[in-house]
Protein backbone atom coordinates (compact mmCIF):
# COMPACT_ATOMS: atom_id res chain seq x y z
CA UNK A 1 0.00 0.00 0.00
CA UNK A 2 1.18 3.52 -0.78
CA UNK A 3 -0.47 6.67 0.57
CA UNK A 4 1.12 10.14 0.45
CA UNK A 5 0.11 13.77 0.04
CA UNK A 6 1.38 15.60 -3.06
CA UNK A 7 3.21 17.99 -0.69
CA UNK A 8 5.43 15.05 0.31
CA UNK A 9 6.57 14.35 -3.27
CA UNK A 10 9.74 16.05 -4.51
CA UNK A 11 9.19 18.69 -7.20
CA UNK A 12 11.86 18.88 -9.92
CA UNK A 13 12.31 21.48 -12.64
CA UNK A 14 11.97 20.06 -16.14
CA UNK A 15 14.57 21.31 -18.61
CA UNK A 16 15.25 20.86 -22.30
CA UNK A 17 14.62 22.39 -25.69
CA UNK A 18 11.20 24.03 -25.93
CA UNK A 19 10.46 23.73 -22.20
CA UNK A 20 9.81 26.81 -20.07
CA UNK A 21 8.88 27.05 -16.36
CA UNK A 22 7.64 23.48 -15.86
CA UNK A 23 8.00 21.41 -12.67
CA UNK A 24 7.30 17.67 -12.34
CA UNK A 25 6.41 15.35 -9.49
CA UNK A 26 6.11 11.57 -9.79
CA UNK A 27 3.85 10.29 -6.99
CA UNK A 28 3.09 6.78 -8.28
CA UNK A 29 4.84 4.41 -10.68
CA UNK A 30 6.68 1.12 -10.90
CA UNK A 31 8.38 1.72 -7.53
CA UNK A 32 4.93 1.50 -5.95
CA UNK A 33 4.04 -1.62 -7.97
CA UNK A 34 1.99 0.01 -10.75
CA UNK A 35 2.57 -0.67 -14.47
CA UNK A 36 1.88 2.98 -15.36
CA UNK A 37 3.30 6.27 -14.12
CA UNK A 38 1.29 9.11 -12.63
CA UNK A 39 3.05 12.45 -12.94
CA UNK A 40 1.95 15.90 -11.81
CA UNK A 41 3.11 18.85 -13.91
CA UNK A 42 2.96 22.47 -12.75
CA UNK A 43 3.33 25.15 -15.42
CA UNK A 44 3.98 28.67 -14.20
CA UNK A 45 2.31 31.57 -16.05
CA UNK A 46 3.90 31.63 -19.51
CA UNK A 47 5.25 28.10 -19.02
CA UNK A 48 4.99 25.36 -21.64
CA UNK A 49 6.19 21.92 -22.64
CA UNK A 50 7.81 21.37 -26.04
CA UNK A 51 5.79 20.43 -29.08
CA UNK A 52 6.55 16.74 -29.31
CA UNK A 53 5.20 13.31 -30.17
CA UNK A 54 5.97 9.73 -29.15
CA UNK A 55 4.48 6.26 -29.50
CA UNK A 56 2.52 6.18 -26.23
CA UNK A 57 -0.67 7.83 -25.02
CA UNK A 58 -1.31 10.32 -22.19
CA UNK A 59 -4.33 10.59 -19.93
CA UNK A 60 -4.65 14.01 -18.28
CA UNK A 61 -6.71 15.55 -15.50
CA UNK A 62 -6.43 19.25 -14.62
CA UNK A 63 -6.13 19.74 -10.86
CA UNK A 64 -6.08 23.53 -10.88
CA UNK A 65 -5.67 26.52 -13.12
CA UNK A 66 -6.21 26.57 -16.84
CA UNK A 67 -4.17 26.25 -19.97
CA UNK A 68 -4.05 25.04 -23.53
CA UNK A 69 -3.47 21.56 -24.86
CA UNK A 70 -2.57 21.63 -28.53
CA UNK A 71 -2.99 18.28 -30.30
CA UNK A 72 -2.02 17.99 -33.98
CA UNK A 73 -2.48 21.73 -34.48
CA UNK A 74 -5.84 21.98 -32.72
CA UNK A 75 -5.81 24.18 -29.61
CA UNK A 76 -8.03 23.03 -26.76
CA UNK A 77 -8.71 25.13 -23.67
CA UNK A 78 -8.57 23.03 -20.52
CA UNK A 79 -9.20 24.04 -16.92
CA UNK A 80 -9.84 22.66 -13.44
CA UNK A 81 -11.79 19.42 -13.80
CA UNK A 82 -10.95 18.84 -17.48
CA UNK A 83 -9.91 15.41 -18.74
CA UNK A 84 -7.94 14.80 -21.94
CA UNK A 85 -6.62 11.84 -23.90
CA UNK A 86 -3.61 12.36 -26.16
CA UNK A 87 -3.29 9.43 -28.58
CA UNK A 88 0.04 7.86 -29.53
CA UNK A 89 2.09 9.72 -32.17
CA UNK A 90 0.02 12.93 -31.89
CA UNK A 91 2.08 16.11 -31.83
CA UNK A 92 1.11 17.92 -28.64
CA UNK A 93 2.05 20.75 -26.28
CA UNK A 94 0.75 21.99 -22.93
CA UNK A 95 0.95 25.69 -22.06
CA UNK A 96 -0.15 28.21 -19.47
CA UNK A 97 -1.09 31.71 -20.62
CA UNK A 98 1.56 34.36 -19.93
CA UNK A 99 -1.15 36.53 -18.32
CA UNK A 100 -2.39 33.75 -16.01
CA UNK A 101 -2.57 34.54 -12.32
CA UNK A 102 -1.93 30.96 -11.14
CA UNK A 103 -0.06 27.82 -12.05
CA UNK A 104 -1.64 25.29 -14.40
CA UNK A 105 -1.39 21.95 -12.55
CA UNK A 106 -2.33 18.62 -14.14
CA UNK A 107 -2.01 14.90 -13.70
CA UNK A 108 -0.46 13.06 -16.63
CA UNK A 109 -0.62 9.26 -16.69
CA UNK A 110 1.62 7.37 -19.10
CA UNK A 111 2.46 3.68 -19.56
CA UNK A 112 5.69 2.46 -18.01
CA UNK A 113 7.17 1.84 -21.48
CA UNK A 114 7.36 5.64 -21.89
CA UNK A 115 10.73 7.33 -21.51
CA UNK A 116 9.75 11.01 -21.23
Amino acid sequence: MFVKNIKQIAKCAVSGDGIKDVDKQVPIGSQQGWNNTLRVFSLKPGGHTPQHSHDWEHVNYVISGSGTLEIDGQKNSISTGSFAFVPPNATHQYSNDANATEEFVMICIIPDKATY
